[in-house]
């Protein structure tokens, strides 16, 4: 068993490729509490039942392409979110944007409930195309499931406002990304780009301003972090902070540049970063050595600023166990692996020395502008390990060949660089703490795995878990 599953963890590394295990496969994990979790999560029956739905609201003017698994979010007993995206087509206009849906599993009769306020929240709302397919929100029984259509959120009430444009009070903002003068909008596009149901919402806009005295025409984009009620403002404070802090003592490293927060919107308008992702550059294979340089700088440099956050060793530790019970809810036959990482991991992580760090370091949160690096997507900073931002990082581009097809010689190069480059900057002890968040972070990606439907995630799960018990048996904890 281990031997095989060594096999596939060495082609996930150095190929980023998996084997084709001979055994059957188990049934999807399940929940004797939520039994239509199995049915949610296969995208064939899931498939059938939305152009059911979809037949029945529209007639058939759309028809369903292709039905795909984003994400699943689960807590054991409460409740099972499964993210889906559809490809429609229109017989009138061919091909329309990709539709969001969100299925709600709870193990008693709140989507029926839910159902009503729902609707009855959302009745004077504008529509978009995908909700207008679909209305915005319905209950399919063989799952027992409430589906809501994005933008229809009870828990994010401006987001169809936003979405659709009218939501006046976020012009007034966006204007104010525009620079001095007398800016008009004269068209703005709007995208999203990350959403979590009940949650958040990132979207995309690019705005065209015409400044009326001099008739210059400018195009700027900026993103809008919609959030729960109040949810924003301390994010919004803390960007303020760090920005301002990172420009006048001329780091190696800044953050992206909060414009505005619209408490009655629950909105946060940030510039975008300037420059180029860290993870754009390994896939286009652009200078690979200098982008892995330069981003290992400014992370060094950022855990040795002398700013003081709030300590978040617990809130790791908290993340960590949660990733734990998707890995064991998935494969229970690693429950003892996971555990035992888990406890290794968590009294490493509460004793350790504490430093300002990410905690969610992803190759595409890093930009690289010029000589300095760019922070994005700040929600988890506070102080604990540093050096399980370099795993973590580590961790994701070891993923990427997997993930986004990237040339694993190309994430070696940049892996093995970045390495060397940080720990050349920093204190030559933090490196002794490496394998233990190599543990925490393996685990972290083979939740993802999971929890993002990856077609091989029964090969990948317990390839990575191999990799972090290793880790964390190797550890000096």
């Amino acid at each position: 068993m281990q031997k095989g599953t060594d096999t596939v963890l060495e082609q996930t590394l150095k190929t980023g490729e998996t084997s084709v295990v001979s055994e059957p496969r188990a049934a999807f994990p399940n929940d004797p509490m939520m039994p239509g979790i199995p049915l949610a999560v296969d995208p064939t029956a899931m498939l059938a039942m939305f152009s059911a739905e979809l037949l029945r609201v529209s007639g058939a003017e759309y028809r369903i392409k292709e039905c795909r698994l984003l994400r699943i979010r689960y807590r054991p007993g409460e409740h099972c979110f499964v993210h889906y995206e559809l490809d429609l087509v229109s017989v009138k206009t061919g091909p329309c944007e990709a539709v969001w849906l969100t299925g709600i599993i709870y193990p008693d009769e709140r989507p029926r409930r839910r159902l009503k306020k729902l609707l009855a929240a959302c009745i004077e709302e504008p529509a978009s195309e995908g909700w207008h397919a679909f209305g915005p929100a319905f209950y399919l029984p063989a799952p027992h499931m409430l589906v809501q259509a994005f933008p229809c959120d009870r828990r994010l009430p401006s987001l169809p406002g936003i979405v659709s444009g009218m939501a006046a009070e976020l012009e007034a903002g966006l204007v104010q990304t525009l620079g001095a003068g007398g800016w008009k909008i004269t068209r703005q596009d709007i995208q999203p780009a990350r959403y979590r149901a009940l949650s958040g919402a990132v979207l995309r806009f690019s705005v065209e301003a015409l400044e009326e005295r001099s008739c210059q025409r400018k195009t700027q984009r900026s993103y809008v972090k919609v959030g729960r009620a109040g949810e924003g403002a301390r994010e919004a404070l803390l960007l303020q902070t760090l920005h301002a802090q990172a420009q006048a003592t001329t780091q190696a490293f800044t953050f992206t540049r909060p414009v505005k927060y619209l408490e009655e919107l629950s909105a946060l308008i940030v510039e975008e970063a300037p420059g180029v992702s860290f993870e754009q550059a390994i896939l286009d294979g652009d200078d690979i050595e200098t982008a892995s340089r330069k981003a290992a700088h400014g992370l060094a440099a950022f855990h040795l600023w002398s700013v003081q956050p709030p300590a978040a060793a617990d809130a790791v530790i908290a993340r960590t166990k949660v990733a734990g019970q998707y890995v064991s809810w998935a494969c229970p036959a690693l429950l003892g692996d996971v555990q035992a990482i888990a406890d290794v991991a968590a009294a490493a992580l509460a004793r350790t020395e504490l430093r300002p760090a990410h905690l969610d370091l992803k190759p595409d949160h890093v930009f690289l502008d010029g000589e300095r690096i760019v922070f994005i997507d700040l929600d988890t900073f506070g102080a604990a390990d540093p050096v399980l931002d370099v795993a973590t990082m580590l961790a994701r581009l070891r993923a990427m060949p997997l993930r986004f097809g990237a040339l694993p010689e190309h994430v070696e190069l940049a892996a093995r660089v970045f390495t060397e480059e940080y720990f050349a900057k920093v204190p030559r002890h933090w490196q002794s703490r490496l394998e233990i968040n190599h543990a925490v972070a393996a685990l972290q990606v083979a939740s993802e795995f999971f929890r993002h439907q990856h077609p091989d995630w029964r090969d990948l799960v317990p390839a990575w878990i191999l990799r972090a018990r290793q880790a964390a048996d190797a550890s000096s904890w």
